[in-house]
């Protein structure tokens, strides 16, 4: 392995807050990192997320089976911006590969709703992949987050906390805007918990060891897809329900045997 492949080597470490345990990583995140750029101005050191997930009819990502179940496949808008974020994320070992294109929202509605493997898009490596994987729209999930970044020996590191994650089906291909939310009937309240994050590259920056003595946060698993589909319990088959026979249907039925 290269020195440049190693220096890839992206790692994304996933932690489980209560509310008053996040209030006070964010006061140190504060106090020991700059603010993130994307973050609104009207939301202080935050924004907000919308991104769409793309499973196969069988929910393959949920099960984590087949060939589509070893990589994340979905559609990300920040806050109200008219641009999509088109993107797969692949995480071994907490070790992130991601693949992403910013694209026009109109343009991602009308490549995927009806894909055309011959018409020219920048975000065509991704249709080609929601052919190939049979992917269609699963879940939304929405959530506000805190972000904080800063840069030391060179390497980039960044902090961010998701709150209020809430769940909602999927409507087609369509994304959901910060000022333009699904209905609050179509959402759900998918886990009162909030999801911390450290990213960072190779080895776990100093600054994150020490916020970790601090709080002495264990590490878990969380997934914000998983916990959507578990709340609406979309992979859950539809009972067919059959009528019953009339007695006279039965006995024709009988008679005809």
């Amino acid at each position: 392995m290269t020195d440049a492949q190693i220096h890839d080597k992206r790692i994304e470490l996933k932690y489980m807050l209560d509310a008053s345990l996040s209030l006070q990583v964010q006061q140190w995140a504060r106090e020991h990192l700059g603010i993130d750029r994307h973050c609104n101005e009207t939301l202080g050191d935050s924004y907000d997320v919308n991104t769409l997930y793309l499973d196969t009819p069988d929910y393959d990502l949920f099960h984590r089976t087949g060939k589509a179940g070893r990589a994340k496949h979905r559609i990300r808008r920040y806050g109200d911006e008219k641009s999509l974020w088109i993107e797969t994320k692949r995480k071994k070992q907490n070790v992130v590969r991601k693949n992403r294109t910013a694209a026009d929202a109109d343009e991602v509605l009308s490549q995927l709703s009806a894909p055309d493997d011959t018409s020219p898009w920048c975000g065509a490596w991704f249709r080609d992949r929601v052919v190939d994987r049979n992917l269609q729209p699963a879940a939304q999930v929405h959530y506000r987050r805190f972000a904080r970044t800063a840069t030391f020996d060179g390497e980039s590191l960044r902090l961010t906390i998701d709150s209020n994650l809430q769940a909602s089906p999927a409507q087609g291909w369509l994304v959901a805007a910060a000022s333009d939310p699904h209905p609050p009937s179509q959402r759900l309240q998918a886990t009162d918990s909030q999801i911390l994050e450290l990213k960072f590259y190779n080895h776990m920056p100093h600054l994150f060891k020490e916020l970790l003595r601090t709080f002495a946060i264990p590490a878990t698993g969380f997934s914000k897809y998983r916990t959507a589909v578990q709340a609406w319990q979309l992979d859950t088959p539809v009972p067919i329900s059959v009528a019953p026979m009339d007695q006279t249907s039965e006995k024709d039925c009988l008679a005809n045997a």
